[in-house]
């Protein structure tokens, strides 16, 4: 077998290998850090939000340039964090549902949590 053949078939297999790698990891990835990015750019104060650890409070303060967030958790109860450890609003279902629909963002619910 020559040996410039088996070169050749040994890079097209590895730019292969590394293109499906890229479509299959790297394509995702990028797509989910977007769309974080955009959930994040829509929350606004007094907004209900989950944390990435699962807490659960009202965003009181956000400061997007300080990197500073607060979030009440209880009546009097407020907990700093930094807003890219704010997952996602706690409506987002109702959010993308509503946006599916073309209509405008549902009306947030008061009273009690």
């Amino acid at each position: 077998m020559n040996t410039e053949f088996f070169s050749i078939v040994v890079a097209t297999v590895l730019a292969l290998v590394l293109l499906l790698v890229w479509v299959l990891v790297a394509l995702p990835q990028r797509r989910a850090r977007a769309t974080q990015q955009e959930v994040l750019e829509q929350i606004k104060v007094g907004d209900e939000v989950v944390t990435v650890g699962g807490i659960i409070g009202r965003l009181t303060f956000l400061d997007r340039e300080a990197d500073l967030a607060r979030i009440e958790v209880a009546k009097g109860v407020e907990m700093r964090v930094i807003p890219s450890a704010i997952s996602h609003p706690l409506d987002i279902l109702d959010r993308i549902r509503t946006a599916e629909r073309g209509g405008a963002k549902p009306a947030q619910k008061t009273g009690k949590r």
